[in-house]
C-alpha cells in the first residue's frame, strides 16, 4: 500500500484537492468503507467525510452502497473513473492523460484485489451518477443470458442502434427483450418511431397509460429501478441495483401483471394512425434504451 502515497500526489496534480485526495486512496484499502471507518483513517470531522464523500461521487470516483440501513462506499473502478473525468479537461489534456495513466496502471491491481474479498450482503446499490449508470446497464446487458424485462418511461427520444450495440449483441445471441413503454397522448407518433426500431431489433413491446418507475430485469438476477422523486414527484436520476433473486421474482410478477393490461404494439400503432395529428413536440435528449440514466 506504499504505492497509494504515490498516487495522493498524481491526483493532487490531477485537479483533487488534498482531502479529497486522502480519502479517496483510503478506499483501496479494502473492498468498501463505512463514513465512521473513513473518519477513524483519514482523521477529518464526520460532516467533512459525507461532503468529501459526495464530491468523489459527483466525479465518479466513488460508489455509495446500502446494505439495510447501512451506508457504505467504495472505490469505483479506476480505468473507468479517470477516463471519464479526462472528459471534462480541456486544457493541458496531455499532462492530464499522463497522470491519469499512471493512476490506473497503479490502482487497477489493487482495486482487483480488493474486489476479491466478497462481502455476500452486498446486494443492494445506490449509483446517482450517469455514467456509472449507464456502466452498470452496459456491464448487466452483457451478462444477461436469457431475458430482459423492462419498464421504460418518458420523456424519450428514438434511438439510435449504433450507439447500443452491447444490446443489439444480446439480442442477436438470443436475449428475449421485452419492454412495456408508458405513453403520453402528446407524442403518439414519436413513441411509435421509438418502438419500431426496437421492435425491428427483435424487441417485443406494449404500451400502456402510466408505470410505476423505471425498472430492467436481467435474467431472474438483478432489478435496476429507478423512481421519482417523493417531493418534487419529478423523475430522479437516483437508481437502486439488487442483485437478489427473491426480490427480482416478486418484480417480475408486476412486469406481468403490467404486460397482460398493457396494449399490443401493433394495436397501439393502429390506433397512433387513427388520432388526429399532434402537435410538433420536442423529444428530451434521453436514450429509450438507456432506461436507467
Amino acid at each position: 500500500m506504499n504505492e497509494l502515497k504515490k498516487i495522493e500526489k498524481l491526483i493532487i496534480d490531477f485537479g483533487l484537492s488534498m482531502r479529497e485526495a486522502k480519502v479517496y486512496t483510503t478506499l483501496f484499502h479494502k473492498k468498501d468503507f463505512t463514513a465512521a471507518e473513513i473518519q477513524q483513517l483519514v482523521n477529518i470531522p464526520r460532516t467533512k467525510v459525507y461532503e468529501v464523500m459526495q464530491l468523489l461521487i459527483s466525479k465518479g470516483l466513488c460508489a455509495e452502497i446500502k446494505i439495510g440501513r447501512l451506508k457504505k462506499y467504495q472505490a469505483v473502478k479506476p480505468e473507468s473513473s479517470f477516463n471519464g473525468l479526462l472528459q471534462k479537461y480541456k486544457e493541458d489534456i496531455s499532462v492530464k492523460e499522463n497522470i491519469a495513466d499512471n493512476v490506473i496502471k497503479i490502482l487497477s491491481p489493487i482495486f482487483e484485489q480488493i474486489k476479491e474479498k466478497d462481502n455476500p450482503l452486498d446486494y443492494i446499490e445506490v449509483i446517482r451518477d450517469s455514467q456509472q449508470i449507464h456502466e452498470k446497464f452496459v456491464s448487466n446487458i452483457a451478462l444477461t443470458n436469457h431475458e430482459l424485462l423492462a419498464f421504460s418511461k418518458a420523456p424519450y427520444s428514438v434511438p439510435y442502434i449504433v450507439d447500443h450495440e452491447k444490446e443489439i449483441e444480446a439480442l442477436k445471441r438470443g436475449v428475449k427483450f421485452r419492454s412495456i413503454y408508458e405513453y403520453k397522448d402528446a407524442v403518439k407518433q414519436e413513441l411509435v418511431e421509438v418502438i419500431d426500431i426496437w421492435v425491428s431489433a427483435g424487441e417485443e413491446a406494449r404500451v400502456i397509460p402510466g408505470l410505476p418507475m423505471k425498472m430492467i430485469i436481467f435474467d431472474d438476477k438483478i432489478t435496476m429501478f429507478a423512481l421519482d422523486d417523493p417531493i418534487s414527484l419529478k423523475p430522479s436520476i437516483t437508481t437502486l441495483v439488487i442483485n437478489h433473486p427473491s426480490f427480482t421474482k416478486a418484480l417480475k410478477y408486476v412486469f406481468e401483471s403490467c404486460w397482460e393490461k398493457a396494449m399490443p404494439f401493433e394495436e397501439y400503432r393502429i390506433k397512433s394512425k387513427e388520432s388526429p395529428p399532434e402537435a410538433d413536440q420536442p423529444l428530451a435528449n434521453t436514450s429509450v434504451r438507456e432506461k436507467m440514466s
